[in-house]
């Protein structure tokens, strides 16, 4: 009995092994396949970008596009040989020395977001440890080796109760500052913050949260804030009154009034006036979002669709779409055709003329506001779906910064050569891990970075 079971077992071993030298055969075939698929797939996505060029150049007509009816341009709105704006090549002035590093400024855990303030003092950055960092980044240009560490030290930290994936301060309204920052969590609340000048006041940061009014609890405010039903992707504030904005991956934007915008130490109380103005639905999740024209008129992406949405707030939020592809929105050509995301939005520092586009398909895209019109394409970096694209303007308009997943650096393209004219990466001072965020300020030539190396660093201009 135990020769024949011996046997038995030595027949199912072999008709194992020949099972598995037949799958690893159809492994193999399948590899191939991939392969091929994956290289026809790369062929598409370029045919599909000269087909998009030629029609932008007018190469394309009803007649070339199988309809019938006399030849004529199909969705391309009037425009200028080039932007005159992108003319002329900047003058290569920009920040690219790392004057400042702060290491560990979320201790052991990554720093995910990061912003200044409107005056460039205060550096604010949201981390994977639940808190979000308040820095008077300054300190660190102090004589000594250890001014960095002391700057991280000195740190206010705020615990959000969720890791802060997006950051925004407040803007200068009519020559007044509101002195609040606005953290978006992944629990999908936002916190506020208290943040001004008065900042070494309470080195205890739960001193410093905002929390609603008595009474102001609603759909979309709590007894702890504004929350909504799924993280949130990005904040902004309005450039011309206390008006928050707060994106979803439930789909959702929340517009609410923050106070009166005369908030200050001497009547800080920890409380605030939160009125939500506006809510808005989408079907999919909302990636990006930016204010225009001083406040008045909300810019959205969102996921899934192929065109922007401006809304215009003076106008009980009138929507109007403006197409991704080159053309006129009702075109038909091309309009519905979504190849990437747009998973960073911001407008230019000369009044939002122009807004810049960081997209899952390593291309940024320069935008005419309010238009459907393309002015510049931007490559040279990689980003896909898996990544985090961020962008930034220089402060005179003319570079735009930019991260790469495969690189540990920051791309920095001159706008009018569509053209990568510096890479500040490890070699010059740079992080030693991928950017997370980047963000430019718009009155001086200072540029602040976040990497999962766990530091942020502060780039000046090289003197």
């Amino acid at each position: 009995m135990d020769l024949l079971a011996d046997i038995g077992h030595a027949d199912q071993l072999n008709s194992a092994r020949e099972e598995n030298r037949v799958l690893q055969s159809k492994v193999k075939e399948l590899s191939v396949r991939v392969h091929e698929l994956l290289a026809e797939n790369q062929a598409l996505k370029a045919e599909v970008e000269i087909y998009r060029e030629e029609f932008k150049r007018g190469g394309f007509s009803r007649h070339g596009l199988g309809e019938d009816g006399k030849e004529e341009f199909v969705g391309v709105e009037k425009e200028d040989d080039d932007a005159e704006d992108f003319i002329t090549a900047g003058n290569g002035i920009y920040p690219s020395d790392p004057a400042v590093v702060l290491s560990q400024i979320h201790g052991n855990s990554n720093p995910l977001c990061c912003t200044i303030n409107p005056d460039d003092s205060l550096l604010a950055t949201g981390g994977a440890d639940s808190n979000l960092n308040l820095c008077r980044w300054g300190l660190a240009l102090a004589p000594g080796d250890d001014s960095s560490e002391k700057a991280v030290a000195d740190s206010i930290r705020v615990p959000c109760g969720a890791p802060v994936i997006c950051v925004a301060f407040a803007q200068v309204d009519g020559g007044r500052t509101f002195p609040v920052v606005a953290a978006g969590c992944m629990d999908g609340s936002v916190c506020l913050a208290y943040c001004g000048r008065d900042l070494d006041a309470s080195k205890d940061g739960k001193d410093r949260i905002l929390r609603p009014e008595v009474g102001n609890e609603c759909n979309g405010i709590n007894q702890y804030g504004v929350k909504h039903g799924r993280y949130v992707k990005t904040v902004c504030w309005s450039p011309s009154a206390p008006i928050l904005a707060s994106a979803s991956a439930d789909g959702t934007v929340q517009l609410t009034r923050v106070g009166d915008g005369s908030l200050s130490g001497e009547n800080f109380c920890g409380r605030v006036s939160m009125e939500v103005i506006r809510s808005i639905h989408f079907d999919s999740p909302v990636e990006s979002m930016c204010f225009l024209d001083k406040g008045d008129t909300l810019c959205c992406y969102v996921r899934g669709t192929s065109y922007l949405s401006y809304f215009n707030l003076k106008e009980g939020f009138k929507q109007t779409k403006h197409s991704l592809n080159g053309g006129s929105s009702g075109s038909g050509c091309f309009n519905d055709h979504v190849s990437f995301s747009v998973l960073s939005l911001c407008p230019s520092p000369n009044g939002g003329k122009y807004l810049a586009l960081a997209t899952d398909c390593s291309r940024n895209i320069i935008m005419e506001t309010g238009t459907s019109r393309i002015v510049r394409n931007l490559y040279g970096h990689k980003n896909d779906g898996y990544s985090n694209p961020k962008i930034a303007w220089s402060s005179s308009g003319q570079y735009l910064y930019g991260n790469s997943q495969d690189e540990n650096c920051v791309c920095v393209w001159d706008i009018a050569s569509s053209s990568i004219v510096k890479k500040l990466d490890e070699g010059n001072g740079g992080h030693t891990g991928l950017v997370r965020d980047i963000y430019s300020s718009q009155n001086s030539d200072t540029v602040v970075t976040v990497s999962f190396d766990r530091s942020a660093r502060v780039w000046l201009r090289d003197m």
